[in-house]
């Protein structure tokens, strides 16, 4: 172990020295301040040894890892000492000692840190295990939110997939019915990731159920509705959290989607005969803007016909970094396969790992 022993006075450094080198330490004399920080410098001794406690208190405050002992001929009164360790020295003794005391004191003042790394350590394990357990409870929580993977409604099916980039998510899917001949279905996603953003999820299952006891019959032809009313209570709530978010409303007897975009991108494919391609809608995100309008898209569904929507993640996680191209491949995963497995296979993106959150959508009829 390396010690510096700071003393003006040559023979009672040599003195105090020796004494450690019986103690099978490594001291290094030093009679010079300067000469005493250089050695800090270059060195990087375990503990420094000092006569003078003025050049204690500058040695103490120019290397604030590591401990500084004042070692006095003089009888060192209780202000001093109090000065002495307000000032961030390690101990003050009054010399001479023996062997036994300063071997004892050394190895206290050495390991003082390392105990108190070890048990700020021990808490911080604690810490994170804690919150681990809570946020896998709050995970149930959430999958338990989710409507049943798949579902049909009449001759609807739905299904969607979400992949956390954290235990907890901030992506969200919802789908339910209304009426006899209305139902609803929306991807979500809220700004930002982890404990927060899952939070406003349970906000926006809480506006599903509303919708169904609540819902306006204008709401049912007119989605945009919802929309500004999910906007209002996010902005009432003042979370500082926005959502963006595709909302629809399908109707049973016309077998039309009526769908509004809240800025979510990307936007929704359509996939059916003629290929797939996007729905390209303006829209504001909700929770950030007093006024926002949204203007409806009305889309009549063949049987085999399909909507496909994905998160931004899933943009995220593709290696290409031209926009286009990872658009081309959304289209074609869309277009491949109505089996949500099958569509995963073709966006060729690996599930671990993640940026963001990632989310898939389906929607499609089947008679």
């Amino acid at each position: 172990m390396s010690l510096v022993v700071v003393d003006p006075d040559e023979e009672a450094s040599a003195s105090l020295c020796e004494q450690l080198k019986l103690l099978e330490y490594d001291p290094i004399p030093a009679t010079e301040l300067k000469l005493a920080l250089d050695i800090c410098d270059h060195a990087h001794p375990e503990l420094l040894l000092c006569s003078e406690i003025d050049w204690a208190k500058q040695l103490a405050a120019s290397n604030r890892r590591l401990p500084v002992v004042v070692t006095s001929k003089q009888e060192l009164n209780s202000e001093i000492l109090l000065d002495a360790l307000r000032s961030g020295l390690a101990d003050a003794w009054r010399l001479p000692v023996d062997g036994n005391f300063l071997a004892q004191r050394i190895e206290t003042i050495i390991n003082r840190p390392r105990q108190a790394r070890s048990q700020a350590e021990a808490r911080l394990s604690q810490y994170v295990a804690d919150l681990q357990r809570d946020q896998r409870a709050g995970r149930y929580i959430q999958m338990g939110m989710l409507p049943p993977n798949p579902m049909a409604i009449e001759h609807y099916r739905l299904q969607h997939r979400i992949i956390p980039s954290l235990i907890l998510s901030g992506d969200f899917v919802d789908y339910f019915r209304i009426t006899d001949r209305y139902f609803a279905f929306y991807i979500a996603d809220v700004s930002g990731h982890g404990a927060s953003s899952a939070f406003v999820t349970v906000l926006l299952k809480n506006f599903s159920r509303r919708l169904r006891r609540e819902y306006r019959p204008t709401m049912l032809n007119e989605p945009g509705e919802i929309l500004e009313w999910i906007n209002r209570e996010l902005l009432d709530q003042q979370i500082d959290k926005h959502v963006v978010i595709i909302l629809a409303i399908g109707d049973l007897q016309r077998n039309s989607v009526c769908l509004v975009n809240a800025g979510h991108f990307p936007p929704a494919i359509l996939v059916n005969e003629a290929g797939a391609s996007f729905i390209e809608q303006p829209g504001k995100p909700v929770g950030l803007f007093d006024e926002v309008n949204y203007q409806s898209h009305r889309v009549d569904l063949a049987v085999g016909d399909r909507l496909v929507m994905f998160s931004d993640g899933v943009l995220d996680a593709m290696d290409s970094s031209k926009l286009s191209q990872k658009e081309a491949v959304l289209l074609t995963a869309a277009a491949a396969s109505s089996d949500m497995a099958a569509i995963w296979r073709e966006l060729g993106i690996s599930e671990s790992g993640v940026p963001d959150d990632m989310t898939c959508l389906t929607v499609r009829r089947s008679s």
